[in-house]
């Protein structure tokens, strides 16, 4: 697989390949994520969610590849079943296999000025870079500029170090009490860990902590940038009884 990273969509603003040998700073880090998406051609990721409550732990996962326009999302719920998201950059399609159900509906342009140059950079939103869900941690990790701008960015933040992760040479930092809006009751013991690869900028690892309790991790286990992925792969098989919603 070869790690030579050519920024994607010229005619966008130019951005910074790589990062600066040495550790950066955490406003050098986030500027740095909000670009990640354009440093790759196709990408497969997969996540580990891991959730502890009172009730005990819970395990799902979403995998995520990417050969644009194409971009297949599947989620694979703690308590049984899947989702399915597809695209190919004109159509959504999606699937459940929770309740047989399936949709399509052509993919809606997102709201204008989400990429105005005047915005911050890590917080605009790259519209020209195709469709992916609304939200989720496909989504995050692999546009990860607004969760740093709207919730690390107002953190108290550690220092960045170096670790590894998914086989990759990653950065991590911890921000304490992290949050966009401040609410009442707020506990000051709340933080994340959050892990960046150090080639891309994409997420590595989420981990949300109460004290020194982990109740919430979605972890990258596989990772893997500009690798052949087959037209197959973007095929969405539906059952013969399957429901069409719309």
């Amino acid at each position: 697989m070869s790690e030579t990273l050519v920024p994607i969509a010229s005619a966008l603003p130019p951005i910074a390949t790589s990062l600066t040998p040495g550790l950066p700073t955490a406003a050098e880090l986030f500027d740095f994520a909000a670009g990640a998406e354009r440093r790759f051609r196709t990408l497969r990721l997969r996540i580990e969610e891991r959730t502890v409550t009172a009730a005990g732990e819970s395990l799902g996962s979403v995998e995520l590849l990417i050969d644009r326009p194409h971009a297949r999302v599947t989620t694979v719920h703690p308590q049984g079943g899947y989702e399915v998201w597809l695209t190919d950059g004109a159509d959504v399609r999606g699937y459940s296999a929770v309740t047989n159900t399936t949709t399509r509906r052509p993919h809606r342009a997102a709201p204008t000025g989400l990429d105005d140059s005047g915005l911050p950079q890590n917080a605009r939103v790259p519209t020209d870079m195709g469709p992916l869900p609304g939200k989720g941690w496909a989504t995050s990790f692999v546009r990860p500029g607004s969760f740093c701008a709207s919730v690390l960015a107002g953190a108290v933040l550690g220092a960045v170090h170096e670790t590894n992760l998914a086989g990759r040479v990653a950065l991590t930092i911890e921000a304490a009490a992290p949050r966009a809006v401040g609410l009442d009751g707020d506990r000051a013991d709340f933080r994340f860990r959050v892990t960046f690869d150090r080639l891309t900028g994409l997420l590595l690892g989420v981990e949300e902590f109460r004290g020194a309790h982990l109740v919430r991790s979605a972890l990258c286990t596989a990772f893997e940038v500009d690798a052949s992925i087959p037209a197959s792969a973007f095929a969405l098989e539906l059952p013969p009884d399957v429901v069409m919603l719309y």
